[in-house]
């Protein structure tokens, strides 16, 4: 089923038409007549028209429909079973990989000895993808040390 169909199904069950729904919602009625022609919608649309019809985001109907909805927007058949348990596995892996790069972290972080001021450093770079670069690069200046390839570059930069 398409969630265009299903959220047809749902505007007829609670009785409502087109306007009714619109109206509720506080919308043009083609807002309503496209998501039921399955042109493209935001989900953020889908939920407030949801919400107007009066079906909770943590109803089934809304779950069913934010699922279908993710089906067609992406392509990713998502209801059926072996698509779960692929997503499934590659998720019990991110988490075995995530869990071990904590330890890893972790232990790199006690063998360091590293202060309380530098692990706040630490969380606030790894908050923010640019600080995490800027320390990449200097990262390979230190492990570079004084080498000849360096050198010559900043000396120019100097110069200008």
């Amino acid at each position: 089923m398409h969630y265009t169909q299903l959220f047809r199904q749902l505007r007829v069950a609670r009785n409502l038409s087109h306007e009714a729904l619109a109206r509720r919602a506080g919308c043009h009625r083609n807002t309503v007549i496209n998501v039921e022609r399955g042109r493209r919608v935001k989900i953020d649309t889908l939920a407030g028209l949801m919400e107007k019809m009066g079906y909770a985001a943590d109803s089934a109907e809304f779950q069913a429909l934010a699922l279908l909805w993710l089906e067609a927007a992406s392509g990713i058949p998502f209801s059926r079973p072996e698509t779960v348990a692929t997503a499934r596995r590659q998720i019990a892996a991110f988490r075995r990989e995530a869990e071990q790069n904590c330890r890893k972290l972790a232990a790199a972080v006690v063998d360091a000895a590293l202060s309380a001021d530098q692990i706040s450093l630490l969380v606030y770079a790894a908050r923010w993808p640019d600080v995490l670069a800027i320390i990449g690069a200097v990262q390979k200046v230190v492990e570079a040390g004084a080498s000849a390839e360096i050198t010559p570059q900043l000396q120019v930069a100097e110069d200008k």
